[in-house]
């Protein structure tokens, strides 16, 4: 009879961050974030968040705002570069409208009155790793046409200034 271990795979450095922040370890997930890092908000690049101290600034606000399990559905890196998705489900809140405030994403009308409203959006992240296997570059995308199609129509959107 053989008995089969699987190896274990190896975290990669996204889901370290996420899993950090997730867990409060804030200085964890800044060990993730190269010093140079930029960050960027897609698909129209409305807020680009440069150097390690505001990307840990927007991962930690991020957190924050929002308490709950993601769904997590890809998590591939190389040395190189790497790819992360989940869905991101829950009901609005307070802190995730103050939040949208920093970002410039777009919202139907007045934001404060989604709180209590229950959401589902996909999120994924496309990033590269530098020499010392820290995030030098990421781009966010999150699916903003799908989660304001759960509210009002797109034609009521406002924009928050950054």
């Amino acid at each position: 009879m053989t008995t089969e271990t699987k190896t274990p795979e190896l975290m990669t450095v996204f889901r370290k961050l996420f899993e950090s922040g997730f867990h409060n370890d804030f200085k964890t997930m800044a060990d993730t974030i190269a010093d140079d890092c930029e960050w960027i908000l897609m698909p129209d690049m409305n807020k680009i968040y440069k150097g390690k101290k505001e990307v840990v600034q927007l991962c930690t606000q991020g957190k924050l705002a929002s308490d709950k399990t993601p769904e997590i559905l890809f998590d591939k890196a190389t040395p190189e570069w790497g790819a992360f998705e989940y869905i991101n489900r829950g009901v609005i809140t307070k802190e995730a409208v103050e939040f949208s405030k920093t970002t410039g994403w777009q919202f139907p009308g007045d934001p404060s009155t989604l709180v209590g409203q229950h959401y589902a959006v996909g999120v994924s992240f496309i990033y590269q790793i530098n020499e010392e296997g820290k995030i030098s570059h990421l781009r966010e995308y999150l699916d903003m046409a799908g989660l304001m199609k759960q509210f009002k129509p797109a034609d009521k959107l406002v924009e928050h200034d950054a």
